[in-house]
């Protein structure tokens, strides 16, 4: 978990019906054609150039921060997804050493597009935990390397620069960029193209949040000074109770990420398929294109607006200076998300036994400030002592 603290990030508005609609038809009307049937099984996974770096990648990223397998790893290669996002804390370092093996195994390493993160945010810890995850990985280099869940705007100043600088001298790495699911992602977003030094970002981004002004103008800014965007989380919170309704054979899951591809600024969407089944299907709707239906728009707005109220936007400045106690209520609803929503349960657990006692304290906290202050009308109390009960 990230010690910073919350500043001056804004929550995330709601998305009007109009506005979305307006949105995603405006972005994709000079999209060409997309592949249909038997074409669109057989085409490769479309590229997107990444920014300034100059790189090509799958707009498909293949996420790993869960018990990642040999069997996975082949599926994601075999479908074209070129770019994998990994970590020094996913699956207990486990994540990395897989792919480590997997590349020694099919000696396929300069195919890939490889991301890894560091969490401690120090240049000394950056540079020196480095180190550890070229072992595991089994390589001399990665394509980039983020800061992990990167909150702390003041991380990217000149002591920074001349750490990534140096990295990208040793030949250890080609780019340096961060990532970001914090309350004060917009935030490092604003401050990325002013560092002038952020080659790569990925950040959270979906139906439910792709109206935020603040976070479009931070966007803007970011594309503007050529730095590679990659989108995560872009499910918004899914909700697993009900079967999605489906339109040619595809279903909501792939709508969401089609309504992300719509945005030329993005280059590539992140995201973790556990199995076979699931890589099938993004790959499906990448090779599809970005081209979006009436019905397709029409069901992510309608969805969004009837499950806003259970879906927590991490914008904790807001709720928990009113909680009285440090009970972290962003952190705990995101790994109640985690828990419910897409069934990474173990994973869950494992992050929540990590977090401080006080993060996690909720017996005798009242809630009812931090109700009254969300903007989305969350049960936070509720919804926090829920999380804690299938937590612990």
């Amino acid at each position: 978990m990230n010690d910073d603290q919350p500043q001056s990030q804004t929550a995330t508005t709601p998305v009007s019906r109009r506005e979305f609609l307006a949105t995603a038809s405006a972005v994709g009307a000079g999209m060409a054609l997309a592949p249909t049937g038997l074409e669109a099984a057989t085409a490769p996974i479309p590229t997107a150039s990444l920014g300034k770096t100059g790189v090509d990648v799958s707009v498909l990223s293949a996420g790993t921060a869960f018990n990642l397998t040999p069997m996975a790893l082949r599926a994601i290669s075999n479908e074209g997804i070129s770019y994998w996002d990994t970590a020094q804390s996913y699956s207990g370092g486990n994540s990395e050493k897989e792919i480590g093996r997997y590349f020694t195994k099919h000696g396929n390493r300069k195919n890939v597009f490889l991301v890894t993160k560091c969490t401690n945010h120090s240049p000394a810890s950056f540079t020196s935990t480095l180190d550890g995850s070229l072992e595991s990985l089994q390589t001399d280099y990665v394509d980039s390397y983020f800061l992990h869940n990167l909150g702390d705007p003041t991380r990217l100043n000149d002591e920074m620069k001349t750490c990534a600088e140096a990295l990208k001298a040793s030949g250890k790495i080609r780019h340096f960029g961060f990532s970001s699911h914090h309350d004060r992602m917009i935030d490092v977003l604003e401050a990325a193209p002013k560092a002038g030094f952020v080659d790569h970002i990925m950040f959270v981004y979906s139906f439910r949040n792709m109206q935020e002004p603040r976070l479009q103008k931070a966007i803007d800014a970011c594309a503007e000074a050529g730095i590679g965007l990659v989108a995560m989380k872009t499910q918004g919170g899914r909700r697993p109770t009900t079967e999605p309704p489906t339109w040619e054979g595809y279903n909501r899951h792939q709508a969401a990420l089609k309504a992300i591809w719509q945005d030329e600024r993005i280059s590539a969407i992140c995201s973790e398929m556990v199995n076979v089944q699931q890589v099938k299907e993004n790959g499906a709707a990448a090779r599809l294109g970005p081209r979006m239906g009436y019905l397709e728009r029409q069901d992510l707005q309608e969805y969004a607006a009837q499950t806003d109220h259970l879906h927590c936007r991490g914008c904790a400045h807001v709720c928990e200076s009113r909680v009285g106690a440090g009970t972290a209520v962003a952190d705990l609803l995101r790994l109640r998300m985690y828990h419910d929503d897409y069934g990474k349960r173990r994973y869950a657990r494992d992050l929540f036994a990590r977090m401080p006692a006080a993060e996690r304290q909720v017996d005798g906290v009242d809630f009812r400030d931090a109700e009254s202050a969300c903007p989305f009308g969350l049960q936070v109390g509720n919804m926090v002592r829920d999380a804690v009960s299938k937590l612990a």
